[in-house]
């Protein structure tokens, strides 16, 4: 695994690169940390960089210190291709007490051994592909030679008035590993999102706000804070991407954002984005109306075949004893990449599991096995010339590598690769089938307990009539229906359809 990078917010705006150390802040600060209790700090970005006796990031400012970063998650890795496997007994950790205070929680102690074994072979599979075209090996080479595009306030829109939907360059796919491939897809959105042209203009302009709007009503839903449990209102954003849902970080009104992506790119666009937004917004009378009044770290790294500490204490120092654990976990559109393998998997629930506090959210989006089911078992497909089964519409599609089980169930539940595309966002990009019973039946054993699970379409009509008025208009005006009233219709209705989402809950 590559070098984790890692990009802070800083006052005048400028990128700082991440440093291996850097002074020990006093722990004894006299300022409070949250933006609801004191507005003096509004208007400033804090970096991990800079002067932090002077301006601090919100989880460097936390007084809490607890001590459960690498007995909770493993060890230090040895190497950056190694997956960290041992873990400390030390009945000091806060991780221990979760364990021994609930019953339920004994299956976790019985599966420890099995997850230690299973980690140290998940890195394996995992090594970046060497057969690469020309020019993405120069992107890999240096792959911020495109930041003069990759800047939200560069309006491109002018030279390019037509909109250009989303072609992806990646060539060779089968021969290729599933994290090579993932990372030049999403590096390759983020550069040619800024010459695509108005996003209006795009073939699922509707569809994405659909989409938008069931992730505001899952986090306006089951993000919450227990200032018992944690000072800071924290939320760690796994698969990040380019910092599409901050906005919606800011609607639940949490003090620190956490994001960590295995796109590279992409983690340079959410600082882009997210320093834009929190630098902006005075008003003519000068106050200040920031848009983004919470703290925010950013981070590169695979969240599935490494331990959240490993990506991020080499560039933020302390901030797992700071900030963590975290009111709540979000993996959006991304947690079928883990389902290759029953490793990642459980590399990812480690990671999601110690990382929440008692109580605490696991909130996701995910393809469901129900409806591919349904559309294996009423054979709702067609064969394509070279024989695999395909499903889908205009907007979507889903190809199946291999003859999928006539029953719908695959057993067993990892490896189950497909292609999926979606008009101007995913190009035939691999994916892989998440049984939710297994899914369910893994976060179990992790002290993960399922609260809720929903068809999009079922979560859209139950509760947008409780969200309409909360939500940006813009973004309510562009679920309008041929109809005139508000949501999916026709093929973007069943393109839609094809996802849930899910809410765990961390017991304790």
């Amino acid at each position: 695994m590559e070098e984790p990078k890692a990009v802070s917010s800083s006052q005048d705006g400028i990128e700082h690169e991440p440093v291996a150390k850097r002074q020990k802040v006093e722990e004894t600060l006299s300022e409070e940390f949250s933006r609801r209790r004191n507005s003096k700090d509004k208007g400033q970005i804090s970096s991990a960089y800079n002067n932090e006796s002077e301006k601090t990031p919100a989880w460097l400012k936390s007084k809490q210190n607890i001590d459960h970063k690498y007995d909770k998650y493993g060890t230090r890795s040895v190497t950056s291709q190694s997956i960290p496997a041992e873990r400390s007994t030390s009945t000091d950790s806060k991780y221990a007490k979760y364990m021994t205070q609930d019953p339920r929680m004994s299956r976790i102690k019985r599966s420890r051994d099995e997850l230690e074994s299973r980690l140290n072979i998940s890195q394996r599979k995992d090594q970046h592909s060497h057969e690469a075209e020309e020019d993405e090996e120069e992107e890999e080479a240096n792959p911020y030679i495109h930041l003069d595009v990759a800047n939200p306030s560069v309006n491109h829109r002018q030279d390019h008035p037509t909109y250009r939907t989303f072609q992806s360059r990646i060539t060779n796919k089968e021969k290729k590993d599933i994290n090579s491939i993932v990372k030049a897809h999403y590096n390759q959105r983020t550069q040619q999102s800024k010459f695509q042209g108005s996003r209006v203009n795009s073939p699922i302009y509707k569809l994405r706000n659909f989409n938008n709007a069931i992730k505001y009503i899952l986090l306006g839903n089951h993000v919450k804070h227990n200032p018992e449990e944690s000072e800071l209102f924290s939320f760690l954003d796994l698969c990040c991407g380019k910092g599409g849902d901050l906005n919606k970080c800011e609607f639940v009104g949490i003090d620190q954002y956490i994001g960590i992506d295995i796109s590279d790119l992409s983690v340079r666009e959410a600082y882009q984005r997210y320093s834009k937004q929190k630098a902006r917004f005075k008003n003519t009378r000068g106050q200040d109306t920031n848009r983004y009044n919470f703290e925010a770290c950013f981070a590169t790294g695979d969240c599935f075949t490494a331990f959240v500490p490993d990506i991020l204490e080499p560039n933020f120092p302390g901030i797992i004893n700071r900030a963590f654990p975290v009111d709540a976990v979000s993996t959006q559109f991304s947690l079928h990449y883990a389902f290759e393998s029953e490793e990642k998997v459980r590399t990812l629930l480690t990671n999601v599991t110690r990382s929440l506090r008692p109580g605490g959210s696991f909130i996701g989006t995910i393809p469901s096995s129900d409806i591919i089911k349904t559309k294996i078992v009423q054979k709702e497909f067609h064969k394509t010339e070279t024989g695999k089964v395909k499903f889908g519409n205009s907007l979507y599609s889903v190809t199946f590598d291999k003859e999928p089980p006539a029953d719908g169930v695959f057993r067993p539940p990892f490896g189950n690769r497909y292609s999926y595309w979606l008009k101007d966002a995913v190009d035939d990009v691999p994916e892989y089938v998440v049984p939710f019973e297994t899914l369910r039946a893994l976060c179990e054993e992790y002290g993960l307990t399922l609260k809720y699970k929903k068809n999009f379409i079922d979560i859209f009509n139950q509760e947008i009539p409780k969200y309409f008025s909360k939500l940006n208009k813009n973004l309510i005006e562009g679920m309008r229906r041929t109809d005139g009233k508000y949501g999916a219709e026709g093929e973007e209705k069943e393109a839609v359809g094809f996802y849930l989402g899910f809410v765990f809950e961390k017991l304790g």
